[in-house]
């Protein structure tokens, strides 16, 4: 059994990819994309280091609680930390559940080294980010360079990622509260905010 670092996640989504998704955010990555979303998951250091096992069981409360459908998995980079990938996504398939996969990593060079993993994902979006391709347009995808690449058919016909859509989504549990959005949203490409005021 592999551990994976992760640095949070989430029981149940509805704006981390089409569906109702479980949600986790590895912890690290070492591509240093500059303006860079989840910079609290940059460091190459231990967060919630844990059994696979320990996150099937919170994987499956969640399909029983929440009935979902799949996971997103974010980073840091999951292709850092590739034996606790390969065993969570492989595991996920054999439980009917959908993977959604982010990564700084362009797709065809992932093929060589992590095709097995790749195989039991059915989206995967790729590609580091690039400020000055800052993407206005496309849900959860921060530059016009990554590619939201369905490598199975299951999510063939959806447009989950192609709409113009900014989300923030509250949840509160046992008097706490968990604000999930979907990244940084600059006001251009040199990464700048304007706030004007009239």
């Amino acid at each position: 059994m592999a551990n994976l670092n992760i640095g949070k996640f989430l029981m149940n989504s509805e704006i981390e990819g089409p569906g109702t998704r479980f949600v986790i955010w590895f912890q690290g990555c070492n591509i240093g994309c500059r303006g860079c979303s989840n910079q609290e998951l940059l460091a190459l250091e231990k967060k919630m280091f844990m059994p696979n096992e320990f996150i099937y069981e919170k994987i499956l409360e969640a399909k029983k609680k929440f009935n979902i459908e799949g996971i997103t998995l974010i980073g840091g980079e999951p292709f850092l930390q590739p034996d606790g990938l390969k065993e969570l996504v492989q595991w996920s398939q054999k439980n009917n559940l959908t993977v959604i996969c982010f990564t700084g990593y362009i797709y065809e060079n992932l093929l060589e080294e992590h095709k097995e993993i790749l195989e039991c994902i059915d989206i995967l979006i790729d590609g580091p980010f690039i400020m000055k391709l800052l993407d206005k347009n496309r849900r959860l995808i921060g530059s016009k360079n990554q590619r939201v690449i369905k490598i199975t058919s299951v999510y063939k016909d959806c447009d989950y990622f192609d709409k113009p859509h900014s989300e923030v989504e509250i949840q509160i549990y046992n008097n706490r509260i968990s604000m999930n959005g979907d990244g940084v949203v600059f006001d251009n490409e040199d990464g700048e905010f304007n706030f004007n005021i009239k």
